[in-house]
Protein backbone atom coordinates (compact mmCIF):
# COMPACT_ATOMS: atom_id res chain seq x y z
CA UNK A 1 0.00 0.00 0.00
CA UNK A 2 1.65 3.35 -0.96
CA UNK A 3 2.20 5.80 2.41
CA UNK A 4 0.70 8.75 1.52
CA UNK A 5 1.49 12.64 2.82
CA UNK A 6 1.31 12.61 7.17
CA UNK A 7 1.04 16.26 7.89
CA UNK A 8 4.31 15.72 10.03
CA UNK A 9 7.20 18.52 11.13
CA UNK A 10 10.53 19.22 9.03
CA UNK A 11 13.34 19.50 10.36
CA UNK A 12 16.87 21.22 9.53
CA UNK A 13 18.73 18.45 7.76
CA UNK A 14 22.41 19.44 8.55
CA UNK A 15 24.28 22.32 9.66
CA UNK A 16 24.97 23.47 6.18
CA UNK A 17 21.46 22.41 4.60
CA UNK A 18 21.55 25.80 2.96
CA UNK A 19 24.65 26.22 1.43
CA UNK A 20 24.43 26.18 -2.34
CA UNK A 21 24.58 22.38 -3.94
CA UNK A 22 27.23 21.97 -6.99
CA UNK A 23 25.65 20.25 -9.99
CA UNK A 24 26.71 18.78 -12.75
CA UNK A 25 27.42 20.99 -15.87
CA UNK A 26 24.25 19.08 -18.35
CA UNK A 27 20.90 20.38 -18.01
CA UNK A 28 18.96 16.74 -19.57
CA UNK A 29 16.16 17.88 -21.91
CA UNK A 30 13.35 15.61 -23.32
CA UNK A 31 10.09 16.05 -25.12
CA UNK A 32 6.99 14.59 -23.32
CA UNK A 33 5.93 13.29 -26.53
CA UNK A 34 8.65 10.86 -26.20
CA UNK A 35 7.89 9.83 -22.81
CA UNK A 36 5.88 6.07 -22.56
CA UNK A 37 6.10 6.26 -18.75
CA UNK A 38 5.85 8.97 -16.28
CA UNK A 39 4.53 7.76 -12.61
CA UNK A 40 5.03 9.79 -8.80
CA UNK A 41 4.30 7.78 -5.46
CA UNK A 42 0.66 9.54 -3.89
CA UNK A 43 2.77 12.20 -2.14
CA UNK A 44 3.17 13.51 -5.70
CA UNK A 45 6.79 14.59 -5.02
CA UNK A 46 9.38 11.14 -5.64
CA UNK A 47 9.09 9.71 -9.19
CA UNK A 48 8.62 5.80 -9.26
CA UNK A 49 8.57 4.87 -12.85
CA UNK A 50 10.35 6.36 -15.62
CA UNK A 51 10.96 5.31 -19.33
CA UNK A 52 10.88 6.59 -23.11
CA UNK A 53 9.16 5.11 -25.76
CA UNK A 54 11.36 2.66 -28.22
CA UNK A 55 14.29 4.59 -29.74
CA UNK A 56 14.16 7.75 -27.95
CA UNK A 57 15.84 9.12 -25.72
CA UNK A 58 16.89 12.65 -23.84
CA UNK A 59 19.49 14.87 -24.68
CA UNK A 60 22.23 17.17 -22.40
CA UNK A 61 22.96 20.51 -23.15
CA UNK A 62 26.09 21.80 -21.56
CA UNK A 63 25.68 24.84 -18.84
CA UNK A 64 27.97 27.00 -16.47
CA UNK A 65 27.67 25.04 -14.04
CA UNK A 66 27.45 28.20 -12.07
CA UNK A 67 24.21 29.23 -13.82
CA UNK A 68 21.84 26.25 -13.42
CA UNK A 69 19.23 27.08 -11.13
CA UNK A 70 16.29 24.83 -11.25
CA UNK A 71 13.06 25.75 -8.99
CA UNK A 72 9.86 26.10 -8.53
CA UNK A 73 7.39 29.38 -6.95
CA UNK A 74 3.84 29.37 -5.57
CA UNK A 75 1.43 31.33 -7.24
CA UNK A 76 -2.53 31.69 -7.92
CA UNK A 77 -5.97 32.83 -5.96
CA UNK A 78 -7.64 31.07 -3.36
CA UNK A 79 -8.21 27.06 -3.85
CA UNK A 80 -6.23 27.28 -7.16
CA UNK A 81 -2.43 27.85 -6.12
CA UNK A 82 0.31 26.06 -7.44
CA UNK A 83 3.81 25.70 -8.58
CA UNK A 84 4.98 26.66 -11.70
CA UNK A 85 8.40 25.10 -12.46
CA UNK A 86 11.39 26.89 -13.66
CA UNK A 87 15.12 25.94 -15.04
CA UNK A 88 17.12 28.65 -16.00
CA UNK A 89 20.90 28.25 -17.39
CA UNK A 90 23.54 29.78 -19.59
CA UNK A 91 25.02 28.19 -22.29
CA UNK A 92 28.99 29.43 -23.59
CA UNK A 93 29.61 30.48 -27.00
CA UNK A 94 27.34 30.75 -30.51
CA UNK A 95 27.89 27.46 -32.36
CA UNK A 96 25.56 26.13 -34.77
CA UNK A 97 24.11 23.06 -33.31
CA UNK A 98 22.99 25.06 -30.52
CA UNK A 99 20.72 27.73 -32.41
CA UNK A 100 19.67 24.55 -34.21
CA UNK A 101 18.06 23.50 -30.59
CA UNK A 102 16.39 26.59 -30.31
CA UNK A 103 14.96 26.45 -33.60
CA UNK A 104 13.35 23.28 -33.08
CA UNK A 105 12.74 23.37 -29.79
CA UNK A 106 11.29 26.40 -29.12
CA UNK A 107 7.69 25.31 -29.19
CA UNK A 108 8.42 21.66 -27.97
CA UNK A 109 6.61 20.72 -24.66
CA UNK A 110 10.16 19.41 -22.52
CA UNK A 111 10.68 18.36 -19.19
CA UNK A 112 14.30 18.80 -17.75
CA UNK A 113 16.68 17.34 -15.42
CA UNK A 114 19.42 18.56 -13.30
CA UNK A 115 21.96 16.25 -11.51
CA UNK A 116 23.80 17.12 -8.59
CA UNK A 117 27.37 16.12 -7.75
CA UNK A 118 26.83 14.57 -5.04
CA UNK A 119 24.01 12.06 -3.68
CA UNK A 120 21.49 9.96 -6.03
CA UNK A 121 18.24 12.63 -5.58
CA UNK A 122 18.53 14.73 -8.83
CA UNK A 123 15.75 17.40 -9.62
CA UNK A 124 13.14 17.33 -12.46
CA UNK A 125 10.78 20.06 -13.65
CA UNK A 126 8.08 19.73 -16.02
CA UNK A 127 5.17 16.86 -16.24
CA UNK A 128 3.71 15.63 -19.62
CA UNK A 129 0.06 17.70 -18.51
CA UNK A 130 2.62 21.00 -17.03
CA UNK A 131 5.52 21.10 -19.38
CA UNK A 132 8.08 23.43 -19.71
CA UNK A 133 7.93 25.74 -22.95
CA UNK A 134 11.23 27.71 -24.00
CA UNK A 135 10.13 31.22 -22.50
CA UNK A 136 13.38 33.34 -22.97
CA UNK A 137 16.79 32.43 -25.09
CA UNK A 138 18.32 35.63 -24.98
CA UNK A 139 21.90 35.85 -26.65
CA UNK A 140 24.76 38.16 -25.95
CA UNK A 141 27.93 38.55 -27.93
CA UNK A 142 29.74 41.62 -27.19
CA UNK A 143 33.04 42.69 -25.28
CA UNK A 144 31.92 40.96 -22.58
CA UNK A 145 30.82 37.93 -23.35
CA UNK A 146 29.81 35.33 -25.83
CA UNK A 147 26.86 33.07 -24.43
CA UNK A 148 22.75 32.32 -24.59
CA UNK A 149 20.24 32.60 -21.46
CA UNK A 150 18.30 29.56 -21.53
CA UNK A 151 15.01 29.92 -19.42
CA UNK A 152 12.23 27.12 -19.33
CA UNK A 153 8.89 27.26 -17.33
CA UNK A 154 6.25 25.90 -16.95
CA UNK A 155 2.83 26.95 -18.33
CA UNK A 156 0.20 25.93 -16.32
CA UNK A 157 0.25 25.11 -12.15
CA UNK A 158 1.03 21.82 -10.66
CA UNK A 159 2.32 19.99 -8.11
CA UNK A 160 6.22 21.20 -6.61
CA UNK A 161 9.41 20.23 -8.54
CA UNK A 162 9.85 16.37 -8.82
CA UNK A 163 12.35 14.47 -7.13
CA UNK A 164 14.06 11.20 -9.27
CA UNK A 165 16.76 8.80 -7.97
CA UNK A 166 19.27 8.83 -10.78
CA UNK A 167 19.33 5.17 -11.15
CA UNK A 168 15.86 5.86 -12.80
CA UNK A 169 17.48 8.80 -15.49
CA UNK A 170 17.87 7.40 -18.87
CA UNK A 171 20.93 7.43 -20.84
CA UNK A 172 21.43 10.66 -23.16
CA UNK A 173 22.18 10.37 -26.94
CA UNK A 174 26.08 10.69 -26.15
CA UNK A 175 28.12 8.08 -24.42
CA UNK A 176 30.57 10.63 -23.04
CA UNK A 177 28.13 12.65 -21.27
CA UNK A 178 26.68 9.68 -19.99
CA UNK A 179 29.88 8.35 -18.84
CA UNK A 180 30.42 12.48 -17.14
CA UNK A 181 26.89 12.19 -15.49
CA UNK A 182 26.85 8.64 -14.17
CA UNK A 183 24.19 7.52 -16.15
CA UNK A 184 23.96 3.79 -16.56
CA UNK A 185 20.01 3.21 -17.64
CA UNK A 186 18.67 2.34 -21.20
CA UNK A 187 15.57 3.54 -20.36
CA UNK A 188 13.38 2.43 -23.34
CA UNK A 189 10.52 0.33 -23.78
CA UNK A 190 9.00 -2.02 -26.67
CA UNK A 191 5.79 0.74 -26.90
CA UNK A 192 5.31 3.28 -28.86
CA UNK A 193 5.40 7.08 -28.01
CA UNK A 194 3.25 8.64 -25.64
CA UNK A 195 2.66 11.86 -23.22
CA UNK A 196 2.66 9.87 -20.18
CA UNK A 197 1.03 10.10 -17.22
CA UNK A 198 1.63 12.18 -13.72
CA UNK A 199 -0.95 9.99 -12.32
CA UNK A 200 -0.43 7.46 -9.83
CA UNK A 201 0.99 3.66 -10.35
CA UNK A 202 -0.42 4.70 -14.41
CA UNK A 203 1.76 3.48 -17.40
CA UNK A 204 1.27 4.58 -20.51
CA UNK A 205 3.02 3.06 -23.55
Amino acid sequence: MPESYSFISVKRKSNNAGRATGKKGYVILFRWDDVATFTKDEKGVRVTAFAFASGKKPIAVYATQSTINIYDTAEGEDDARGFIHHVDFDHPGSEVEFDEFKNNNVNESLGAIVISCSGDDCKIAGTPCTPLKMTTAEGKDDNEANKTTINLASTLRGDTLGRIAKSLVPKTDDEEINLLLGLTTEGSTTGGGGSGSDGDDETLG
